[in-house]
């Protein structure tokens, strides 16, 4: 079966370096270093692809991104990031796609730069990485970009990233485990997820997909823990201003992928919850290799036919415009 996956990451040598000497953020993946060659280096890529049978992957930086560069910074980092995965794909069209960096403390570069990116060098859509120095993107002065998105009908993945110290110092760091454990609950293990649902729970109750119906969000790790909260969320948000219940935007206007979480039982509740046509495939390479697992699971989960090719590859073919 044709498998298209979604979230999978890419970077510069230029990017490591400029993240390295100018990011506040901190690098909080142990393994980055080694990480390096498997998302700088495209033919590398393209063989573990077809190794393990995957006819396409939608790639983006994410994580140690220009994105948290310095203001003074983020907007030349960010367009040479987009120009160089561009020339990359340029090599691979049949079996690479893209995601365009953007500059989102700056919202109306960052609305430029994603015009550009899709106009110009043929990307895909955009990914914005967790909260922007601390703020969520509710905020009204970041609504250049979701009308951007809007306008040019491509989707933005919302990915987490890192969170706040306060935030860290707060919520995870203990005496009774080890500061390791404190940055693994901290980020990929939890903190991460919580951060980009509140994300999306504040853009919809925040009015931003009923402004931008045509809006189309992206949400990874099987929706970072929204959808198991959606008739909750429908209940108590009732006191909202929206003219629907929070579960008719999430469900129109959000796609949810595993991120190579691999997990029957969430795809269960997420199927249930969003119907297959809102489901894409992704294993979070190369931070993540499930390797022959990606097949697998795709051949093994729980679906009709039409969902299982659906979730294959049909609904990034229709969503990307693949």
């Amino acid at each position: 079966m044709k498998i298209i996956t979604v979230e999978e990451h890419f970077d510069t040598q230029a990017n490591v370096q400029n993240f390295k000497k100018y990011s506040k953020v901190p690098n909080n993946n142990p393994h980055q270093d080694a990480l390096n060659h498997d998302l700088t280096d495209f033919a590398s890529r393209i063989s573990y692809m077809d190794k393990n049978g995957i006819a396409m992957q939608v790639i983006s930086d994410a994580g140690n991104s220009p994105q948290v560069l310095p203001d003074n910074m983020v907007v030349a980092a960010s367009r040479e990031q987009n120009d160089t995965l561009a020339e990359g794909l340029a090599a691979y069209p049949d079996r690479l796609a893209g995601l365009a960096v953007l500059p989102a403390a700056l919202p109306d570069a960052a609305a430029d730069e994603l015009t550009r990116a899709v106009t110009k060098l043929g990307l895909k859509g955009g990914i914005i990485s967790g909260s922007v120095n601390g703020e969520f993107l509710d905020a009204p002065r970041f609504d250049p970009i979701f009308a951007a998105a809007e306008a040019l009908d491509v989707p933005l993945y919302l990915h987490p990233g890192v969170i706040t110290d306060t935030q860290k110092v707060t919520l995870y760091d203990s005496t009774s485990y080890s500061p390791l454990m404190a940055t693994m609950l901290a980020g990929a293990a939890w903190g991460w997820h919580q951060e980009q649902g509140i994300q999306m729970v504040r853009l919809i109750f925040g009015g931003v997909l009923e402004k931008h119906p045509k809006l189309k969000l992206v949400s990874g790790h099987w929706g970072e823990f929204v959808p198991m909260f959606l008739e909750r969320l429908d209940e108590f948000g009732k006191v909202s201003t929206l003219s629907q219940p929070f579960s008719a935007y999430y469900k129109r206007q959000v796609y949810v992928t595993p991120s190579g979480m691999y997990t029957a039982p969430q795809l269960a509740l997420v199927k249930a919850e969003m119907g297959a046509d809102h489901l894409l495939d992704a294993e979070d390479y190369p931070y993540i290799k499930r390797e022959g697992g990606v097949a697998e699971f795709v051949a093994n989960a729980e679906m009709s036919a039409p969902e299982r090719e659906a979730f294959a590859h049909g609904t990034a073919e229709k969503l990307f415009k693949l």
